[in-house]
């Protein structure tokens, strides 16, 4: 699991702690894709969901945008081994979870040993919750970092994640349409210095120490970070196309799309919301049931070795070796 994020320098400045670089993944729309890291397809992320019964245990999701799945047409998720190099997850588009209300957030279940691959995970603890919003004030002007491709120099021969700054323009009040999808998206807006092509980057929102807060003075310690939410679009703004005076439009009335610097994210509570599913619920119950009974077969077998330790008495031992 991910922990703190960052040192501080005399200015003030973040220094991103390196591994949080590790929970980001790429996705690809084939292995062939993949492996050769061409630059097509999307940003993920790890987020783990702590198991209720199995103690240490987590449940480990791939995150990213549903269009990167879907419109994007990208399900394979490529990986940093400890070795250096990368591994491919053949992953199908029917494997990934979308959410039900078409918020642009999509999951799939998987399974890393972290003795082969290098990882680290978004925890549940660090999602940003309404509840935290109101608890620290969080709003305009507060630091933002965020993690993902910059499809000129990503990584070929491995994923190398690029961070990236910026701080919170506006609060989720207004949803963002997407004309694509057919939506209205609940979103931050961050004002980002960044560009497009970061779609499924974890969005990342902290308070440093002796930061104002609106009507509480400094503050005497860190809060976050927390995951403000999931990358899905940089906003773009229309310029139209003048004649040489650079004043008077042409007469065929032409726009030119121009970046605006500014990024919607996806809430984390819409991420938190699909790990809700019932369905994902279920499955994580499953799971849970079947490897508690697998131990408690073991443990049985176990039995007829130290029946003391047990508690088993000696009719039962003798019952059981008939």
């Amino acid at each position: 699991m991910l922990g703190y994020p960052y040192w501080y320098n005399d200015t003030g400045m973040p220094r991103i702690q390196d591994d949080f670089l590790d929970c980001v993944v790429y996705l690809y729309p084939t292995a062939i894709d993949a492996k050769s890291g061409v630059a097509a397809g999307g940003t993920g992320f790890l987020a783990g969901v702590p198991s209720a019964k199995l103690k240490g245990r987590s449940f480990l999701y791939a995150v990213t945008n549903s269009h990167v799945i879907r419109e994007g047409n990208s399900p394979i998720v490529r990986l940093n081994t400890l070795d250096g190099a990368t591994d491919v997850l053949p992953l199908e588009p029917d494997n990934w979870v979308h959410h039900p209300d078409g918020d642009d957030v999509a999951v799939c279940s998987i399974g890393l040993s972290d003795k082969y691959y290098k990882f680290k995970v978004v925890g549940q603890k660090m999602f940003l919750t309404k509840d935290l919003v109101a608890e620290h004030n969080f709003g305009p002007g507060d630091d933002v970092f965020f993690l993902g491709r910059f499809m000129t120099h990503e990584g070929k021969q491995q994923n190398l994640p690029s961070a990236r700054f910026g701080n919170i323009a506006m609060m989720p009040w207004e949803a963002v349409h997407s004309s694509k999808r057919g939506i209205d998206q609940e979103s931050f807006l961050v004002e980002a210095r960044s560009l497009s092509g970061y779609s499924g980057s974890p969005v990342f929102v902290y308070i440093p120490p002796l930061a104002p807060r609106p009507g509480k003075g400094l503050t005497s310690e860190r809060y976050g970070p927390f995951l403000l939410g999931i990358d899905w679009c940089h906003l773009a703004t229309f310029e139209e196309v003048l004649e040489d005076d650079k004043e008077t439009p042409v007469p065929e009335r032409w726009y030119v799309r121009s970046h605006s610097g500014m990024m919607a994210v996806v809430p984390a509570w819409k991420l938190q919301e699909i790990l809700n599913l019932e369905g994902l619920v279920k499955e994580r119950q499953e799971f849970e049931n079947k490897e508690l009974a697998e131990q408690k077969k073991k443990r049985g077998a176990a039995v007829l070795d130290s029946p003391k330790a047990e508690g088993v008495t000696k009719e039962e031992f003798e019952e059981a070796g008939r």
